[in-house]
């Protein structure tokens, strides 16, 4: 997928995301802030209600791209015959999308009243979309390839080297300025000795003060001559350096920061998928079947 393109994509996901998110509040406003024991005489009462067309509609189409965006992922991730359809990123980017839009839907089909058996579930499901969040932002720290591989350790040290090449060649910086710039990724301490607390405060802090600190060191430069659109270039690959170079420093925590999030996350998401299998096998034999 060219960049383009999955730009055009994300942006999709976006625009159907705040859409499916923002419209059935426009509709449905005036009866959500109904107080519970007067939202019977209200005139969408009949619709909205958990068993009415639009509020069950809600709760089935919230159901099912729960249940897709969990099994296209899972199938992506530890099927050999979809190994090769497709880059892991854009099945994660997808996923991210069901499962963030799906639960939402799906208070909106409770119509935000919570109790029982369902509010397991509407915690199980608010802990796992709140820890995939979390997982997102664990799982880019960990360099992948163009089929979403893993990258060796020798792989991003050839990368890096790369891009220390082409700052001292092509944009002539001296030693001092790559120092400083290599300097904002350094880890405060011997990594092998960083907590798992330490490392992600680190990412998390870098992450927030690293433009700061680029545009120090980038006014030096500005004071010796270099051209605007050299120092764009130049900012770009720099970013890029200092990103890999705290990824590989920090590579092997962060793969086990992963595996624990894994250890949090999928409980959380079995018992949210079991509870609504349930839910969904009660109202059927109860006769709730929507429009069929």
């Amino acid at each position: 997928m060219k960049n383009s393109v999955h730009t055009a994509y994300v942006v999709l996901l976006v625009a159907v995301g705040v859409l499916g998110t923002v419209l059935p509040v426009l509709r449905g406003c005036s009866y959500y802030s109904t107080p519970l024991e007067e939202r019977s005489f209200h005139p969408l009462y009949e619709s909205l209600k958990p068993t009415g067309i639009v509020g069950h509609g809600y709760g089935i189409i919230g159901s099912l791209m729960i249940l897709i965006g969990v099994g296209l992922y899972s199938s992506r991730k530890r099927l050999r015959v979809f190994a090769a359809v497709g880059k892991m990123k854009y099945y994660l980017e997808f996923h991210i999308f069901l499962c963030l839009l799906g639960p939402i839907l799906i208070v909106y089909h409770t119509t935000f009243k919570i109790g029982g058996l369902v509010a397991v579930s509407f915690w199980s499901m608010t802990a796992v979309v709140f820890s995939g969040l979390i997982g997102r932002y664990f799982y880019v720290q960990i360099p992948k390839g163009i089929q979403g591989n893993e990258l060796s350790v020798g792989e991003l040290t050839a990368e890096n080297k790369k891009l220390a090449e082409a700052m001292t060649t092509r944009f002539r910086l001296d030693a001092d300025i790559l120092r400083r710039i290599d300097a904002i990724a350094s880890p405060p301490k011997d990594p092998v000795k960083m907590s798992m607390i330490e490392t992600i405060n680190f990412f998390l802090m870098n992450d927030l003060t690293r433009r700061a600190r680029l545009r120090t060191v980038f006014r030096r430069l500005e004071q010796q001559g270099y051209h605007r659109h050299a120092l764009g270039a130049l900012r770009a690959t720099a970013t890029r350096r200092i990103v890999l170079t705290r990824r590989i420093a920090l590579l092997q925590q962060f793969r086990q920061i992963f595996h624990y999030w894994h250890v949090v996350h999928l409980p959380f998401s079995i018992i949210m998928v079991a509870i609504l299998l349930i839910h969904v096998a009660v109202a059927i034999a109860f006769g709730y079947t929507w429009v069929w």
